[in-house]
């Protein structure tokens, strides 16, 4: 009976290996960023960005077009021949009822005070900052997920710390019940460390819990599935020095949310010289191929070709107020803008510096804390010898042990922050660990 249920068991532990699969960090970076909704949302944005300054392109070109009509008259027109001098006088119809003229026509603008130069760069700038909103958004996920991953780690390793503790307790509960049938032990001492492992057990069982929460997050943004365990690259674990990260204060004009601030910045100036451009005249070349009838001369009966061509000039002497409040508009559009960036970078500043001071602190407080560990460790085994020889309680071992496992799981904890702060920083400054980096159309 018992050999069926063992073959169960096996083969069930089987088909949960085959259902669930080892992923990389980088395997979730890379699904996430298919998977996200509203990246797919931006890149179609994008599309209509391109579009957008083709379109822009376009009016250096000349429009070229055909059109045709056919105009009938009720009347003809006549010519009184007596102011030809002719004495008899009368009338004479000259050409017909019916005009008929069909043509090949381009328009050209010559001048517009340069509003299309201006609006190409407006829609470049336009799809730029376009693009860096999809790069900031990418970037967000990375950061996403690699928060995530730190804090799965943090469970895992508190995970095999707990499980360390366990089996060490184990070990002490098998000796305890030999001293306990030896008359050397009482059975106290079997429950308490017999209390002691369960409740080690439930803090495990609550551990894995929270590691399973944190996997079904990242497979949430990732769409990954099966995810059962997540591998991370050694250099997103790598204890870096604060002061690889340089002069901070500098770098913070690099940050991806107030690049935005820039692109808003030349929008609005962009858009005041299209408004500007408003104040001067608009010269624009026509010309046009002709076919039609009677064609130059009104008198004629017969089809002919011809072209014409001109020159015309527009300006707009007043508007109603309309130019001038557009651009006081955009003066206070620019003024906002400023005023919104200025306290964004006060924001980042002393965010980042706060991080910082932080980060300084846990490097200090994770060198004491591996020198407490180091110190409980041998305090924990020297309590192990002397109770195994009598001169120290069941009772010292559970605290020694218990010192020793918190001394480990502190540890552990401080080298993660250590790690999610210092990716915390990089994001601020824009340099990040992984590669992004968008091409951006430069102004002309």
């Amino acid at each position: 009976m018992k050999k069926p249920i063992i073959l169960m068991i096996i083969l069930f532990a089987a088909v949960v290996s085959l259902q669930a699969a080892d992923y990389t960090l980088e395997d979730c970076f890379r699904a996430a960023l298919k998977n996200d909704y509203s990246l797919s949302i931006l890149n179609d944005e994008l599309g209509k960005k391109l579009l957008d300054r083709k379109n822009a392109q376009s009016s250096f070109y000349p429009v070229i077009g055909t059109a045709g009509s056919i105009q009938y008259k009720s009347e003809a027109p006549t010519l009184d021949l007596s102011t030809l001098g002719m004495p008899a006088g009368g009338t004479a119809e000259l050409g017909t009822n019916f005009i008929y003229d069909f043509n090949i026509n381009m328009n050209q603008m010559i001048f517009d005070g340069f509003s299309r130069k201006y609006a190409l760069l407006l829609a470049g700038n336009s799809l730029n900052q376009k693009r860096r909103e999809k790069e900031l958004k990418e970037d967000i996920i990375h950061q996403t997920i690699l928060q995530l991953s730190y804090s799965y780690t943090m469970s895992k390793l508190n995970i095999e710390t707990l499980s360390t503790s366990i089996k060490r307790l184990g070990f002490n509960l098998n000796q305890i019940k030999l001293f306990v049938d030896q008359g050397f032990s009482s059975e106290l001492d079997l429950l308490d460390i017999q209390s002691k492992l369960k409740e080690l057990e439930q803090q495990k069982l609550n551990l894995e819990s929270g590691r399973r929460k944190i996997l079904l997050q990242i497979s949430e943004l990732s769409g990954i599935t099966d995810l059962d365990t997540l591998t991370i690259p050694s250099k997103y674990l790598e204890l870096l020095d604060p002061e690889k990260l340089g002069e901070l204060e500098g770098k913070l004009e690099a940050n991806g949310q107030l690049s935005l601030f820039n692109f808003s910045s030349r929008q609005i100036e962009l858009k005041k010289k299209i408004d500007e451009a408003a104040y001067y005249p608009s010269v624009s070349g026509t010309g046009a191929l002709h076919y039609g009838l009677p064609g130059t001369n009104l008198t004629g009966a017969e089809w002919q070709f011809y072209f014409t061509a001109g020159l015309q000039i527009k300006l707009n002497l007043w508007e109603g107020g309309r130019r001038s409040s557009m651009l006081k508009r955009d003066d206070l559009s620019l003024n906002q803008n400023r005023k919104s960036r200025d306290y964004y970078i006060q924001t980042l500043y002393f965010d980042t510096m706060g991080k910082l001071d932080e980060l300084i602190s846990l490097r200090d407080q994770r060198t004491e804390a591996l020198d407490i560990y180091n110190l409980k460790k041998k305090k924990y085994e020297i309590v192990g010898k002397l109770w195994k020889a009598g001169q120290k309680s069941t009772l010292d071992v559970l605290s020694s042990e218990q010192e020793f496992t918190e001394s480990d799981i502190r540890e552990k904890s401080l080298r993660i922050k250590y790690l999610s702060l210092y990716q915390q920083i990089l994001f601020n400054i824009n340099e990040p660990m992984w590669e992004n980096n968008g091409e951006m159309i430069k102004d002309k």
